[in-house]
């Protein structure tokens, strides 16, 4: 099956190594987004669900992540079942951006 990971993020992009694009389409053997966060790794070896998830298993603070344009905030959400076709959103807050 393939999934669709998509970013505009600069940060994110250069994370996963991607100099010059905002999506990649993975040939994938999960069957939950959990799985597929943990089978998709950087450049560095690490998988997405390191670089996105803090150590009370909830979305960085400054991370925002989507799944087929739904947020996923708890690590039970990563539990739902993924399908050929699916879209993962990531994305970064920008700083400074706050009204006031």
């Amino acid at each position: 099956m393939k999934i669709k990971l998509h970013t505009m993020d600069l940060q994110i992009r250069n994370m996963l190594g991607w100099d010059s694009k905002m999506e990649e389409e993975f040939e994938t053997q999960a069957q939950t987004l959990l799985d597929f966060f943990k089978e998709v790794k950087d450049k560095d070896g690490r998988t997405l669900y390191d670089r996105v998830m803090d150590d009370n298993d909830m979305v960085l603070a400054n991370s925002y992540a989507f799944f087929n344009c739904k947020a996923l905030i708890k690590k039970d959400e990563f539990s739902r079942p993924i399908e050929d076709g699916d879209k993962i959103v990531l994305l970064r807050s920008l700083a400074g951006c706050g009204g006031g």
